[in-house]
């Protein structure tokens, strides 16, 4: 099953300052945040990868590159 992750539905502003809603958006945009981090399964009937590095130096575990014309997943 595909992960579904729908943002945090921020909090409708009020009229005046209020420090409670100030707290509610805080929390809500970390919410978001944190899921916008947070790895976890894609799926796509179509991906198109532009300019890849074409060495795999100073790339992290998992990444890709393209070794003349052949992608390739740094291990």
């Amino acid at each position: 099953m595909a992960r579904v992750n729908q943002p945090p539905r921020l909090p409708d502003p009020t009229d005046e300052y209020s420090a409670s809603y100030l707290s509610d958006l805080v929390r809500a945009l970390e919410a978001y945040i944190e899921q916008e981090r947070t790895p976890g399964e894609m799926r796509g009937t179509k991906l198109t990868l532009t300019n890849l590095p074409t060495s795999p130096t100073g790339l992290e575990v998992g990444s890709l590159w393209n070794d003349t014309g052949t992608v390739k997943i740094v291990t």
